[in-house]
């Protein structure tokens, strides 16, 4: 009979010193979940070009740091900010608009919401809970204007935005400036086609150009830039764009792309809330930040000469070799 009780006391005794370690230890705590809203820009997903690129910095942000998040296409100016309160109210910790026809709309909601973080990607915003990441796309369109200029033939070239807005402008500022630092020979036109969300305008105002001489184009007019490609494609001739890689659009003729790297900022905006660094204010992204790329080319249209000149430029405009003004 000891045995058996000799066993029960051992078991009794081990049991009540492992209590102190189960009493003592603290509970797994869950992994920290941010909630972001993002409201879209004209053209919604499947542009492939700058809401895509905002899209994808949602899902790498997903990865990194396991966030939710839910998106809205754009609408009316009353529905916008209808979204972006729904968003408020339900407490998301951080809450994106893009593009700058969505400025209004998240300057209304952010001086509604004080406590709630705001951002707004493509345009400025001062307020005390709103972050603005805004691109100095002048640099990275100068490249696409040099480019331009060693690639035209008929010297004359035409970039298309597609409304008149401060981005476009210095698109258009840009491409020019490069266009006449490679060859001041060559003519340069700018047109808005009136809308982002419209390939059929795009592809009307692109075969209009192509039919006046333009042999390049360079794109940035998000969908709207799709008719464009969609023409370049029709009469054999070049564009170029301002989104990601769209070459398997219309091999050949697709020569590449300068992506505004929205990505790159929708992480920084998330990581800054993560990490509660939020900073509210002004953000400026060019080629140093990289905030904007350059290509990928169609290896078959430039040629290793042209990419290590466009290089050469690109380095100078990081050095400050080259200023490239914004107006």
């Amino acid at each position: 009979m000891f045995l058996p009780g000799r066993r029960l006391f051992v078991l009794l005794i081990s049991a009540a010193l492992l209590l102190p370690v189960f009493s003592c230890a603290q509970p797994a705590q869950p992994a920290r979940i941010l909630n972001v809203g993002l409201l879209l820009g004209s053209g919604g997903l499947g542009d492939r070009s700058f809401n895509d690129s905002a899209y994808a910095g949602l899902l790498e942000a997903q990865k990194k740091y396991n966030i939710r998040f839910e998106t809205i296409d754009t609408g009316t100016k009353d529905a916008n900010i209808d979204a972006l309160r729904l968003f408020a109210r339900n407490h998301y910790d951080l809450i994106i608009a893009v593009a700058f026809e969505n400025l209004e709309s998240l300057k209304t909601v952010a001086s509604e919401f004080p406590g709630i973080h705001f951002a707004g990607i493509d345009f400025e915003l001062a307020a005390d809970n709103v972050a603005s990441v805004v691109y100095r796309e002048q640099e990275a369109d100068f490249l696409m204007g040099a480019l331009a200029a060693m690639l035209t033939k008929t010297k004359k070239v035409d970039v298309i935005g597609g409304t008149d807005i401060p981005a476009i402008r210095r698109i258009m500022t840009g491409f020019s400036q490069g266009v006449a630092y490679q060859d001041p020979g060559v003519t340069v036109l700018t047109d808005f086609a009136g809308t982002f969300a419209d390939p059929a305008v795009g592809l009307a105002l692109a075969l209009k150009r192509y039919g006046e001489g333009v042999d390049v184009i360079h794109n940035a007019a998000s969908k709207t830039g799709l008719g464009i490609i969609q023409a370049a494609q029709q009469v054999n001739k070049y564009v170029t764009g301002t989104s990601g890689d769209q070459r398997y659009l219309a091999p050949g003729n697709m020569v590449g792309n300068r992506p505004k790297r929205v990505d790159t900022a929708v992480m920084l905006l998330i990581d800054g809330v993560y990490h509660d660094s939020f900073k509210p204010g002004v953000s400026s992204l060019g080629l140093k930040e990289n905030g904007l790329a350059l290509g990928p080319f169609d290896p078959n249209i430039v040629t290793p000469q042209i990419s290590a000149r466009l290089d050469d430029l690109k380095q100078k405009i990081i050095a400050g070799q080259i200023v490239v003004k914004a107006e």
